[in-house]
């Protein structure tokens, strides 16, 4: 792991989820990124540019002022580790742009954002900001849940068809954390038929192969949609400190991230979720 990209927008969530980016990676070295974007209110930038242009530009020019101001008030704070390199990023922009250029330009490896919650009715478990993120972009990401305290990941469930034949490179990110956390891969396979067919159990030997270095087991539950079979394993095991994900359908994320059952899916709010984009 060599760059990973913390964007924040100095909220307590996106602070959290820097710490725990920190104490995950505290004994590989690597350059976080860090970026806030800001931009001026739309009322206010229509007032203004009916008005007086160079007061539109005065209050641009506050805002990034305010915003190096706070990136270099957050390095202080988390720059202990001589392991860490830090640089950062303040852009007048929309976030998902700055993220994809920084991702192209600095070759970015992962990016950690925190999650906010459910936001009553609506019950929005990921957050617009870390999904649009998710959804537009092929870089890695970790969602940390705000609120939650960094632990070290002992366990990391894994949950997989067996459809899609995973190349080493695909899991990289996932086996380094496992390797340097001596974490241990419960990889559960979703059965909603019968036995595996020949391209599974191919699928499910390569996995085998590639998790080799890191303890793993195998675990089938039958009969389930993957939101119901998520929830009851990680509540059955009691210790899961991660669960990795291939991002593959759309449709999943919809239904498993934005709008879940959030009485039914507990594991929601209370563990680090990553996703892993297959690498072209």
């Amino acid at each position: 792991m060599k760059n990973i990209l913390l964007p924040t927008d100095f909220s307590k969530n996106s602070f959290n989820a820097i710490k725990y980016a920190i104490h995950l990676f505290k004994d590989k070295d690597c350059t976080f990124h860090l970026l806030n974007v800001y931009r001026i209110p739309y009322l206010t930038n229509e007032e203004l540019m009916s008005n007086d242009s160079k007061q539109l530009m005065r209050i641009e020019n506050e805002l990034h002022e305010s915003s190096q101001k706070g990136l270099g008030e957050m390095v202080k704070k988390i720059n202990t580790n001589p392991n860490h390199k830090f640089k950062t990023f303040s852009e007048y922009n929309f976030l998902i742009n700055s993220v994809k250029n920084i991702i192209k330009r600095e070759d970015i490896d992962l990016i950690v954002m925190g999650t906010k919650g459910v936001t009553g009715a609506k019950e929005i478990f990921m957050g617009s900001n870390t999904g649009d993120v998710l959804m537009k972009t092929d870089c890695s990401l970790l969602a940390v849940p705000e609120n939650v305290e960094y632990k070290e990941p002992t366990e990391i469930t894994f949950p997989t068809d067996f459809k899609i034949p995973y190349k080493e490179d695909d899991l990289e990110i996932l086996i380094n954390l496992a390797i340097q956390n001596h974490s241990s891969i419960r990889i559960l396979h979703l059965q909603n038929e019968g036995r595996l067919d020949e391209e599974q159990r191919h699928n499910r030997k390569l996995l085998k192969n590639h998790f080799n270095k890191v303890d793993h087991t195998f675990y089938t539950l039958t009969n389930s949609d993957f939101e119901t079979a998520v929830n009851c394993f990680t509540q059955s095991r009691g210790d899961v400190d991660m669960i990795a994900i291939i991002a593959k359908h759309y449709n999943i994320f919809q239904r498993l991230f934005f709008k879940p059952k959030i009485e039914e899916l507990s594991f929601h709010t209370k563990i680090p979720l990553l996703v892993l984009h297959r690498n072209k």
